[in-house]
């Protein structure tokens, strides 16, 4: 479960506490705040929201978290904490994490000539400055753009074709996701400023 912004968060405990009475149980917001939070292994409430953008990966040591928590802490022993966490998946999952479509988004190599570009929020950011271990789509990135410049025909020229185009958008992910997405465009281009993604122009000018 990719997590972005505070909103998203919220919108995760939300569907926890509904979750939760559907099943008869019913738990304040703050209370189940901590109980999320401390199931995927965070000190408190604040500890998750501190960390984001973060991706909540479902694990044995999750589920055996969750559940001594609800034993514990709120005496619930008749809910499934595996079902629960599947629940939860299901419904914050977006299309883009459903169907695998970030999948050419993370080259370990470029190809001749091509270059990646990654929206965040601290703008546009080059393929060779990323840090993948840390920020994916949704977590952190709104969008991915290549960039393609062809070899000038004779040595001293310009390029003969430029182009670019977006493979990953924020529309493939979740609606509060796609809404910081767009904030981040205006803010910075919908693209990539061209004399970065072509300096071979801009140098020959």
């Amino acid at each position: 479960m990719k997590i972005s912004c505070k909103n998203e968060c919220n919108s995760l405990v939300s569907s926890l506490c509904a979750l939760l009475r559907e099943e008869g149980v019913s738990i304040r917001t703050s209370r189940a705040q901590k109980l999320l939070a401390h199931a995927f292994g965070y000190t408190s409430a604040n500890g998750l929201l501190g960390n984001m953008p973060v991706e909540l990966k479902v694990t044995t040591q999750v589920i055996s978290r969750l559940s001594e928590l609800l034993k514990t802490r709120h005496g619930v022993d008749t809910i499934a904490p595996s079902w629960l966490l599947r629940m939860l998946e299901r419904d914050f999952m977006s299309l883009s994490t459903r169907e695998g479509l970030d999948k050419d988004c993370y080259p370990s190599k470029l190809p001749d000539h091509t270059n990646y570009w990654y929206l965040t929020d601290k703008g546009w950011v080059p393929w060779s400055q990323m840090d993948f271990t840390k920020l994916r789509v949704e977590v952190g990135i709104y969008k991915v753009v290549t960039s393609y410049a062809s070899p000038p025909l004779e040595e001293g020229e310009m390029p003969f074709i430029c182009l670019a185009r977006p493979i990953w958008t924020a529309d493939m992910a979740r609606g509060e996701f796609e809404d910081e997405a767009e904030k981040l465009e205006r803010k910075y281009g919908e693209m990539p400023e061209t004399s970065r993604m072509y300096p071979e122009v801009r140098d020959a000018l």
